[in-house]
């Protein structure tokens, strides 16, 4: 059949049509290849050499943590551990029986796994950890059949290692590790540290975590399509930490704690008259301390805790215990944080203070009558642990006289009115170092109060009938008590101030940074912050070499013949080892006494200071002078003697 003119220039034309069509297309299809293979070539070949291509990252050991002498205190191990990698398990298609298969061969429970690996702090990039220390038969079947666990990794993991027996030994000091928190990430990111890294939390790990921190490196590795190795192409070298050397003695460490806990029990065997029951002895701090540099030789703080239950990170019951009010706080450090009211071993600042600006001397007369009624107190008297009778101010300080101090409390009270003795006590105080931070390598230390007028009025706004200064805030500071609160550190400080004759210098625990092949890097050198003998110092206050004199006098008789502390030292060699210090009983509202003791030996040449605290352990003399007694003992290798304890007294 013919095909006229129209129709064939009708087909012509979508013949035309249907070429222009291929043509386009075709050009499109170019110009896309062209763009993929050429513009964006280096991204698809990137992404398509990351199909083959896995990076294994290689965690560097933290850096040991050793004692004075070099013996270990932390150290490292690899652990055989299983990993469930998130992105992996997600893609499984019967995730509960896959979980109960390894639930099975680890002896966990289906269930405790499932919560690990889709709780809310689960990252799709890490692998979350379910079990370290596993059987090494477990570990390898798993890590031999990985075609069989996909979504699980068998890897070794470095852990912190204590040494045997010792996992509670200066926990509080040494400190733990702990997965990085936001706000910690905020300030570390820049440094290199992403979500999930594990970081110092606590005590010398988290103020020495860029220096114990190593540095990660990793291997390349080409896989299959399955996800299998095939080969290694290449590896960036990992750098362990850092060392830190401590300036902690280890087997004086553990002679403390056990002085400490022994005392406690103690104490709890005593009966509070007062208030119809034993003495609670609910916590405490020891330490001891080289008054020439500041080093801390031991810190002890109890309830303690073991540190091995936060190795590969701790369980959510077990952080719990260790918050739970009823346990008191074991991961406290008190001898930093634990801040009291520091009763009768106050009594050096009251009397330094007198010595200078009252025209007191060592032999001005007292006169105690068991009560103080001077002035206002007429209607509100004030009495004594005891009866002294006529006293200088010497043995006034040797027998913790509370109506003597309370007459020159009394009197800086009355001349307020002259200029600068507002607040003269609390000047004394801060020349001292209180009311602020020592400032020792340790996270969180607490400032403790010095309180003043002005204290008091912003302390009770909405309260004014407490704003007011009265004269029994000034008469109770004088003995230690009332709204003064110190730290065992901070009164460490001061009698080490007495002890070396005026200056003192920033407590430390870091004494040495080294390579982890052993080379100094650093020496951690004293650094005074503080001299009560200044006469330069900013305060417009300082202590004559004189005045401090006497107060260092008095302290060596407390240990003696009617010294508070006596009967805690007889039989100890005092001859040959003088001890000066000072009891203190320390009455806190709603709670039995905190028993203190602050001491130096030898007292003419003072190498040691030692301060015990016991929260609700009574009496200084009888509960916390004992304590320190037998960590001098183990100072000076001298065998444990006989303790006579008067339950009573001050």
């Amino acid at each position: 059949m013919a095909i006229n003119p129209q129709q064939k220039g009708a087909m012509v034309h979508r013949f035309t049509l249907f070429v222009m069509f291929l043509g386009a297309l075709m050009a499109v299809l170019v110009v896309r290849l062209w763009f993929l293979q050429v513009v964006q070539g280096d991204h698809y070949s990137v992404l398509a050499e990351g199909n083959r291509i896995r990076e294994v990252s290689l965690e560097a050991n933290r850096g040991n943590i050793l004692d004075r002498n070099g013996e270990e205190m932390v150290i490292n191990r690899q652990a055989l551990s299983i990993f469930v990698i998130p992105t992996e398990f997600d893609k499984l298609e019967d995730p509960e029986g896959e979980v109960a298969h390894l639930a099975e061969m680890l002896e966990m429970d289906p269930e405790e796994i499932m919560g690990m690996v889709q709780g809310e702090e689960v990252q799709q990039h890490k692998p979350v950890l379910i079990k370290k220390d596993v059987d090494p038969a477990v570990y390898f079947y798993i890590a031999e059949r990985q075609v069989d666990f996909p979504w699980v990794q068998a890897d070794e993991m470095p852990v912190r290692e204590y040494p045997e027996g010792d996992e509670k030994l200066a926990a509080h000091v040494l400190g733990y590790l702990g997965e990085i928190t936001e706000e910690q990430l905020e300030d570390l990111e820049e440094k290199g540290y992403k979500a999930g890294d594990i970081v110092g939390t606590s005590g010398v790990e988290a103020f020495f975590e860029d220096t114990l921190r190593g540095v990660d490196g990793k291997e390349i590795w080409e896989v299959d399509a399955a996800g299998m190795p095939l080969r290694m192409l290449g590896e960036e070298e990992r750098n362990p930490g850092k060392t830190v050397v401590l300036t902690l003695d280890k087997n004086l460490q553990r002679a403390v704690e056990d002085a400490l806990s022994q005392g406690m029990e103690r104490a709890r065997t005593y009966y509070d008259k007062e208030r119809g029951k034993n003495y609670a002895a609910t916590a405490g701090a020891a330490l001891v301390l080289d008054p020439r540099s500041g080093e801390i030789l031991a810190m002890a703080s109890e309830p303690t805790f073991n540190l091995e239950r936060f190795v590969g990170g701790i369980d959510e019951r077990e952080w719990e215990e260790l918050n739970d009010p009823a346990k008191n706080a074991p991961l406290n450090n008190r001898a930093i944080v634990g801040q009291y009211p520091p009763g009768s071993t106050f009594k050096v600042i009251t009397a330094m203070a007198s010595l200078q600006d009252l025209g007191v001397t060592a032999y001005t007369p007292f006169y105690c009558s068991h009560v103080f009624n001077r002035g206002e107190f007429k209607d509100f008297p004030k009495t004594c642990w005891g009866t002294h009778g006529t006293i200088d101010f010497l043995n006034a300080i040797v027998q913790s006289c509370d109506v003597v101090f309370y007459d020159l409390g009394y009197s800086f009270y009355e001349n307020r009115e002259q200029e600068g003795w507002v607040t003269r006590l609390q000047d004394y105080s801060v020349l001292a170092g209180l009311g602020s931070q020592t400032g020792v390598d340790l996270p969180n230390e607490f400032e403790g109060r010095v309180p003043t007028p002005q204290w008091k009025w912003e302390f009770n706004q909405g309260n004014p009938d407490y704003q007011r200064w009265y004269p029994g805030d000034t008469v109770n500071m004088a003995v230690g008590q009332g709204d003064i609160l110190v730290t065992p550190l901070q009164l460490a400080n001061v009698y080490a101030a007495i002890a070396n004759g005026g200056p003192f210098y920033r407590p430390h625990v870091g004494k040495e940074i080294l390579t982890w092949q052993g080379e100094t890097v650093e020496n951690i050198e004293p650094v005074k912050i503080g001299d009560v003998t200044d006469k330069n110092n900013n305060l417009g206050i300082y202590v004559d070499p004189g005045n401090l004199g006497i107060v260092r006098s008095a302290l060596s008789g407390v240990t003696w013949g009617s010294g508070t502390a006596a009967g805690a030292f007889k039989g100890f060699p005092l001859q040959a080892i003088p001890v000066a210090g000072k009891t203190g009983t320390a009455e806190v509202q709603g709670k039995q006494p905190c028993a203190w003791f602050a001491c130096y030996a030898p007292a003419d040449n003072p190498q040691y200071v030692v301060v015990v605290m016991i929260e609700e352990g009574g009496f200084g003399g009888a509960m916390a002078a004992p304590v320190a007694r037998r960590i001098l003992e183990y100072l000076y290798n001298i065998e444990p003697g006989q303790v006579t304890i008067d339950a009573t007294g001050e």
